[in-house]
């Protein structure tokens, strides 16, 4: 499957709505200032390298206008959903109609993903998701080795082509909001890059640097919510320090970066109740292998009998070693 898009300006913006086992909703939105204009287009799929599936369609249908611009809604029935095991992939074809000719279009392949949060856990089409992930550089191809592996490739500042290629193979991807350089990122472009991954069922969670959690506002939290789809945006907390007084608006879970053969601060066994991604980046090379989340989940487990008790009040959401 090739997947293309096609951007004019006034641009298109693809929104994933409520889903659940009968119907999901794919809204298109359009900014048409001053212009007489509507929407228009079709969804169609699924299709998946390893099912076969009857295929099934849904027409756009225009809402109107409003103040945020011009909306359309596709309404699917008994809609086939993503997962690392079934990929599933719709074709969204849309176009924007003003004076009887074309003046925006966008082609893509999207995704439908039940996923989110429930207590201190990760939850995927109804069962506990423990991520296990592993380093992966933004160039690389070999996404059906990482997902026979039974791994998430965590990296940074994911590119489009290796998204659309997780999406079709079933890779999960846990996309950081750090360029590749190792720079940092102000909120109004971390929010952009919300934006773009959501896009993509493969980005299960986005992780955001200690860096750019204190530029939060509440536009950009606001923003998060109306843009992330199902996707878990994660703040990353050092482990060394006790943890945070509470949870940023907008941020669904922590990941809780550890120093190399260091556990945790004490104080995180009084952790907020909202999920805990363990986060261990290697001193040397990347580890690339399961091996390292692990040692990691083995290590985690006896700091948490260490203070005497017989079993965990809690238990860690996943593990990444990279």
């Amino acid at each position: 499957m090739e997947a293309r898009e096609i951007a004019a300006r006034p641009p298109l913006q693809v929104i994933l709505g409520p889903c659940d086992d009968m119907r999901a909703e794919v809204f298109v939105r359009a900014s048409a200032p001053g212009t007489v204009a509507r929407l228009e287009g079709h969804l169609a799929g699924p299709e998946c390298r390893r099912s076969l599936t009857l295929p099934a369609g849904a027409t756009l249908g225009d809402l109107g206008s409003s103040g945020a611009g011009l909306l359309a809604r596709a309404v699917l029935t008994e809609p086939a959903f993503w997962t690392p095991e079934l990929p599933n992939l719709y074709l969204l074809s849309a176009r924007l109609v003003a004076a009887g000719r074309t003046v925006a279009e966008a082609t893509r392949w999207i995704g439908l993903r039940r996923s989110g949060v429930r207590g201190r856990s990760l939850w995927l089409e109804g069962r506990r998701w423990v991520p296990r992930g592993v380093a992966c550089h933004p160039d690389a191809q070999d996404v059906e080795t990482l997902r026979a592996a039974g791994v998430a490739a965590v990296v940074r500042d994911p590119p489009d082509p290796l998204l659309t290629a997780a999406d079709e193979a079933g890779l999960a991807i846990i996309a950081v909001a750090e360029p590749a350089d190792g720079g940092t990122s102000p909120a109004d472009t971390v929010v952009e890059r919300i934006r773009g991954w959501a896009m993509h069922p493969s980005v299960m969670v986005a992780i955001l640097p200690e860096s750019c959690v204190p530029s939060l506002d509440a536009e950009a939290a606001a923003a998060f919510r109306r843009l992330k789809g199902t996707m878990i945006v994660a703040a990353v907390a050092c482990g060394a320090s006790p943890p945070p007084g509470g949870v940023p608006a907008g941020i669904d879970c922590l990941c809780v970066a550890l120093d190399a053969g260091r556990p945790p601060h004490d104080a995180w066994r009084e952790a907020p109740p909202v999920p805990l991604l363990a986060w261990r980046r290697s001193a040397g090379d990347a580890v690339t292998d399961r091996s390292g989340c692990d040692r990691l989940q083995a290590e985690l487990a006896a700091w948490g009998l260490a203070a005497g008790g017989t079993h965990r009040p809690w238990d860690w959401a996943g593990y990444l070693a990279t």
